[in-house]
């Protein structure tokens, strides 16, 4: 067991271990359930007994029987959840034969016991399922409930209290991200769902509703949301429905884990049986609705309840279902509520009855918002998609105009899967909510023109955000020279290093510029600009007051002690670093707040964050790899150099092995059985050490105190926010070496030289030809 609490980069490595146990047997899609059922079958035991020992004291300090103390602890009633015996894990934990059957027994026996909130939720999960002809044995469960037997979930145990959620979520993206294509039908990347929240705002005392819930990241997001704005999230309802009965099963366990016990999440299909109903059987309404429904799906009137949600029917067949989903939100909707749907972008402008759907919401004066996203968002389809967002709030009894926004060119490029930064969600959120028209990016569309343009919702059409073409300068390209007017559309960068625009450039004739002298070659730009004395004055300036901005706020960071202190602690430095840094120029505002977001919500200082505020400055929130490079550096460094060697033995064991290998005369004596030998040698004291690892840190880390561990995480904190503002620096500086560098590239060779250059080489060709005796 370990010793110290549980940080979240801590749980995340063990039930990836967990995950490797099983691996080698099955796909990461069909292990999935095992992890999800053994991580809840941990969690649910471990609180059980922990709250049946706190019971037990406090019966005991009133004075009870031991026999009637014995019978109040085996009541359902006096817990959250109860665990029979079956399902205790300190009877787990001895399982030796038939594991796969037991485990599935005592996941059965622990839903029974709590029909109310575990009804058909784990009875699905089955651990004698068969992957190809052969099922897992029991040496293999035996590993994987051993290593669980590792992993203390406790309350007490975690460093904050939603850890275990955050644990469930990262899991559930793990799934999602080796599922690839499939990944989508259970998961939104919370970049997207990120925005949607920002898009709905939801505040406290509300309901909200997804009606194709997944595994529930949206309404998650949703309560967070709630909490980051300094909202009261116990009066949120939430409220899903989901047709795939293993995702629902995974929703509901997501919201158990963090502690959301009246969730009302429904298992079946929302366009055919609507399951939120009143009481006297009408749909029930909500705040606000969120949603990304599955793309281009057919459906059947054929046994469908509630027809009247649907104004327009769409096709049943043709796969353009899409519309059905956004009227049965609209329906579900309160009079004064918002919703936020993505779509594909094919709603907006194909004709028959969807342009009839549009025509109809667009007359209600619903449609508040278009929005483009970029392509290679979603898991299994790389086409761009939309938002729709439907306000029934309208000021003034109409909406005469929809904001269209264009934001498909702004997004972190990857190698699998595009991303939204921070800055792209607080761009579109606030154009979105203060309505503001951006060139090439964001335009305010009258009713009447959307009428003209006969109900077109092409983003495009409005707001067309096509790079301008490539200017090219004829004059410049025949005599040499560059126009002024290309140096000046650069002014943006010399107005923030200030200097760089004489040390590039001279006077050439009216109108024309030329390179500086000593700029022969375009590698030379690079360097001297990076190294210009503007650049450097103003990225010493950025450091420097980043610096005097963190010293100032440092107390106050240091004061966390409650989650929502956290929450608020970031709204304010959020607002104050903008005000700080928006004068230096470089970063825009969007920027400015993204990158701080970034910082914030990196994979670990957030949760660092939350660990400080439960639980103080604790060693465990340290790396490991920071701790062995401080503490054990001849190690690491032993370490690094036997990983080396060990690369070039092995090369140097496949060259020996092949069939033209001549020996290198530099190590005559080395034979192929000494390389093999060495190899060996070196392969045992890395496997050592990695073996040793995990005891060093161990014991490295109960040396240092509360104040030391505070001192090194405080430092980690700072380190990362002035690379995360740094990276964004170096960004806008790669921009302004490109830009010149495109310059260079277009006007340096003029069309004279080339003829020039053309006229002496067909010169040499015929001398050549002429002493050939070719005539």
């Amino acid at each position: 067991m370990i010793d110290q609490k549980l940080s979240l980069s801590r749980l995340e490595s063990l039930l990836l271990k967990a995950c490797d146990i099983l691996r080698g047997n099955m796909d990461a899609s069909e292990y999935k359930e095992h992890i999800f059922g053994a991580l809840f079958l941990k969690r649910l035991s471990d609180k059980f007994d922990a709250d049946k020992a706190k019971l037990a004291q406090e019966y005991a300090r009133k004075g009870l029987a031991d026999d009637l103390i014995a019978q109040q602890l085996e009541k359902p009633a006096k817990y959250d959840f109860f665990v029979p015996e079956r399902s205790r894990w300190a009877n787990i934990r001895h399982l030796k034969k038939d594991v796969g059957t037991l485990l599935n027994k005592a996941l059965e026996a622990l839903e029974e016991a709590n029909p109310h909130t575990l009804q058909d939720v784990l009875k699905s999960i089955n651990y004698n399922k068969k992957v190809g002809q052969k099922t897992l044995d029991d040496g293999t469960l035996v590993n994987f409930i051993q290593h669980f037997e590792k992993i203390p979930l406790r309350d007490e145990d975690f460093e904050f209290p939603d850890l275990m959620g955050a644990a469930y979520e990262y899991l559930i993206k793990y799934f999602a991200d080796s599922a690839g294509k499939k990944g989508g039908e259970f998961y939104t990347p919370s970049e997207v769902v990120n925005l949607l929240t920002h898009l709905i705002e939801p505040k406290e005392g509300m309901s909200i509703y997804d009606p194709t819930v997944g595994s529930g990241g949206m309404l998650i997001q949703s309560q967070n949301y709630v909490a980051q704005s300094g909202g009261n999230t116990r009066n949120l309802s939430l409220f899903g429905q989901e047709s795939n009965g293993t995702t629902w099963s995974l929703c509901r366990m997501n919201m158990l884990l963090h502690g959301i016990y009246t969730a009302k999440i429904h298992n079946d299909d929302t366009i055919k049986t609507p399951r939120h109903l009143e009481a006297d059987g009408r749909l029930q309404c909500f705040d606000r609705v969120i949603a990304n429904p599955p793309f281009s799906q057919n459906y059947s009137k054929n046994g469908m309840e509630h027809k009247d949600r649907f104004q327009v029917f769409m096709p049943e067949g043709g796969k353009k279902g899409d519309f059905m989903f956004v009227q049965h939100m609209i329906s579900v909707l309160k009079s004064d509520g918002k919703m936020a749907v993505i779509m594909p972008h094919g709603v907006l402008f194909r004709g028959g009855e969807e342009k009839t759907a549009r025509k109809w919401i667009l007359e209600q004066g619903w449609l508040e918002a278009v929005i483009g996203l970029p392509g290679g968002l979603f898991y299994g389809t790389g086409i761009p998609a939309s938002i729709l967002v439907i306000n029934k709030l309208r000021i003034g009894g109409s909406r005469p105009q929809v904001l269209f926004i264009n934001a498909d060119r702004e997004y972190k490029e990857g190698k699998n899967q595009n991303k939204l930064r921070p800055e792209d969600i607080e761009k579109i959120s606030y154009v979105y909510r203060n309505k503001l028209e951006e060139p090439h990016y964001s335009r305010l569309v009258t009713l009447e023109e959307l009428e003209a343009e006969e109900y077109n919702l092409n983003i495009r059409r409005y707001v067309d955000n096509a790079p301008p073409p490539e200017p090219h300068d004829v004059k410049a390209h025949l005599n040499g020279g560059i126009p002024e007017a290309e140096v000046e559309a650069l002014n943006s960068y010399f107005n923030n290093y200030a200097g760089t625009k004489a040390m590039l450039f001279a006077a050439l004739r009216a109108g024309y510029v030329q390179f500086a002298a000593g700029f022969t070659d375009k590698e030379q730009i690079k360097e001297h600009i990076e190294t210009s004395q503007g650049v450097t004055d103003k990225h010493n300036t950025y450091q420097a007051t980043l610096q005097q901005w963190w010293n100032k706020h440092l107390p106050a960071i240091k004061a966390i002690n409650n989650q929502k202190a956290v929450f608020d602690l970031y709204r304010k430095l959020l607002a104050e670093i903008s005000t700080t840094l928006l004068p230096l120029g470089i970063l825009d505002q969007f920027k400015v707040r993204g990158a701080f977001a970034s910082f914030w919500n990196d994979d670990t200082i957030l949760s660092d964050l939350k660990s400080v505020a439960a639980s103080g400055w604790g060693a465990n929130l340290i790396p490991d790899e920071e701790i062995l490079k401080s503490q054990f550096a001849d190690l690491l460094d032993k370490h690094e150099q036997n990983l080396n060697q060990l690369a070039e033995a092995e090369a140097l064991k496949a060259e020996m092995e092949a069939e033209d290998y001549e020996p290198d005369e530099s190590q005559p004596t080395k034979t192929l059985k000494k390389v093999k030998d060495e190899i060996k040698t070196l392969k045992a004291e890395i496997s050592a050490m990695d073996k040793r690892r995990d005891e060093l840190v161990a014991a490295a880390r109960v040396k240092i105190t509360p104040a030391e561990a505070e001192q090194l995480i405080i430092a980690r904190w700072e380190r990362t926010l002035y690379s995360t503002i740094d990276g964004y620096l170096k960004q806008y500086l790669q921009g302004f070496v490109a830009a010149v560098e495109n310059l260079h590239n277009k006007y340096t060779t003029t069309l004279k030289n080339l003829i020039t250059e053309r006229e002496k080489e067909t010169q040499l060709l015929n001398q050549y030809l002429n002493e050939l005796g070719y005539e």
